[in-house]
């Protein structure tokens, strides 16, 4: 009796498994493809609701040389969006080590990247972001290294960046989309209309759609969407017209959770030119009382330029590069 009940258990648990398992798979069915894109902007619309700050830690090989000897670089975000309708950002820079030498004509070295022999290295330090219905303005703290031969840095130097844009060209959050896309979210914008769907065994969803990664750069999107985690994108592959292999390669994991928002945990975007980043998520949260993040983002955008800075327009058909003068 009691071996025919354990049995019966067993039988029960092995029933109540398929049953789940079934439904997991086809949860992703009952939704055609106009109401998936409709659902994948409200998602979108929500990770970037008003009022909520996220944190979170950039690290990629990425340089003015494309050469992996230059080290690891590490940036520390901030961004946040008001209920004015401001995107803000503010991204503290570090890097694995002091830049070093390279001779002219290696990897990515031009012969206007020396003074007196010596390798001009631009590295930044911090950048504050503002993208607002009257302003889009990038600043950038940026400081200069002159390396010798014998790899001894002999000379340094701070200068101040100003990038103007365009309303209409949201530069200043064309950039985060870098950043947004590993955290699985930010593709609706960049869809047409779906062209295909598959539910698969794993309970993700496949989808196809014909779109774009930005002006002139139109392709085909394949999403591979985890309906159990938020229709949070799990893998994101994108092909432009006339090429054979991925522009571009996105991936995610994980989920944290706070107030509402889902994002992913951790991410990777790949570009098919060799440029990587990865993505870590450190905090989600709901801003309560004054944005302060947003205050010091704008009193530094608001605060007078010093001597020296360069304040580059690109607001007219050819930008514009002027720099602050030293008053008399």
């Amino acid at each position: 009796m009691v071996n025919w009940n354990h049995s019966l258990k067993k039988v029960w648990m092995l029933a109540m498994i398929t049953i789940l398992l079934f439904q997991s798979i086809m949860l992703g069915i009952d939704i055609n493809g106009t109401e998936l894109l409709n659902l994948l902007i409200k998602k979108d619309q929500i990770s970037s609701t008003t009022g909520y700050k996220i944190s979170f830690i950039v690290a990629t090989q990425d340089n003015q040389f494309n050469d992996p000897n230059q080290g690891m670089h590490f940036i520390d975000c901030n961004a946040t969006w008001t209920t004015e309708g401001y995107f803000v950002m503010k991204k503290t820079n570090h890097y694995e080590h002091q830049p070093v030498f390279a001779p002219p004509g290696s990897r990515g070295y031009k012969f206007y990247d020396y003074y007196d022999d010596n390798l001009i290295v631009w590295r930044t330090i911090e950048e504050y972001v503002l993208s607002s219905p009257e302003r889009n303005d990038t600043l950038e703290k940026v400081k200069v290294f002159f390396v010798d031969p014998n790899n001894r840095i002999v000379q340094t130097g701070d200068n101040i960046m100003l990038h103007r844009w365009p309303i209409n060209n949201p530069y200043s959050t064309y950039q985060f989309k870098y950043y947004q896309f590993p955290m699985g979210r930010g593709f609706s914008r960049h869809l047409g209309s779906v062209k295909s769907e598959k539910s698969l065994s794993s309970g993700l969803l496949k989808v196809t759609s014909q779109g774009s990664h930005g002006p002139g750069l139109n392709g085909t999107w394949e999403l591979t969407i985890d309906p159990n985690s938020d229709y949070l994108v799990r893998e994101a592959i994108f092909t432009m017209e006339g090429e054979l292999k991925p522009t571009k390669v996105i991936t995610s994991s994980g989920v944290i959770e706070n107030d509402g928002i889902r994002l992913a945990k951790c991410g990777t975007y790949k570009s098919s030119s060799g440029f990587e980043l990865s993505i870590k998520m450190t905090d989600i949260s709901k801003v309560v009382g004054p944005n302060k993040l947003y205050e010091e983002v704008l009193s530094c955008l608001n605060s007078p330029l010093p001597p020296g800075t360069s304040i580059i327009d690109h607001r007219g058909e050819k930008t514009f590069i002027t720099t602050v003068e030293q008053m008399k």
